[in-house]
């Protein structure tokens, strides 16, 4: 069915799904190489540094926070808390947890962080300072989709 205003041809080449997620798989290869050279993904370096926020955050908060399935960012979670990386405690109100970074993980972390500035370097190397600052912007909005 063809409607009025329509493109005359589908240009698959500029579907925003297909290009988000080859740009999402590349970014990811790229801060998961300079993660591995301190012992994380780039995946457990985001919930590190969601979890070292001042205020003790609960799963659900976390979840929120990265954009993460709860599913998978207690999975996430119950590895680095097995690493030592992250201590868990029963929330206040008794209900859920809360979480901090060990001794270690504030450690590896730190450790972490000068790797994580390689990887902004390298983009915004890629993009210019210009479009680094555009890409974030319009990522931040679509985000909120």
């Amino acid at each position: 069915m063809h409607t009025t205003g329509a493109m005359e041809e589908d240009d698959f080449s500029l579907c925003v799904l297909d290009n988000a997620r080859k740009a999402a798989r590349a970014v990811s290869r790229h801060y998961d190489r300079l993660a591995r050279q301190a012992g994380l993904t780039a995946g457990q370096f985001s919930v590190l540094v969601a979890v070292r926020q001042p205020r003790q955050a609960t799963t659900g908060e976390l979840a929120d926070r990265l954009s993460m399935e709860r599913t998978t960012l207690v999975r996430n979670l119950a590895l680095l808390e097995r690493k030592g990386l992250v201590i868990s405690a029963r929330s206040g109100e008794g209900r859920g947890k809360h979480y901090l970074l060990s001794e270690e993980g504030a450690r590896l972390l730190a450790d972490a962080v000068p790797l994580w500035r390689q990887a902004q370097r390298d983009v915004m190397g890629h993009l210019g300072a210009d479009e680094f600052t555009k890409t974030i912007n319009v990522l931040k909005r679509l985000s909120k989709l």
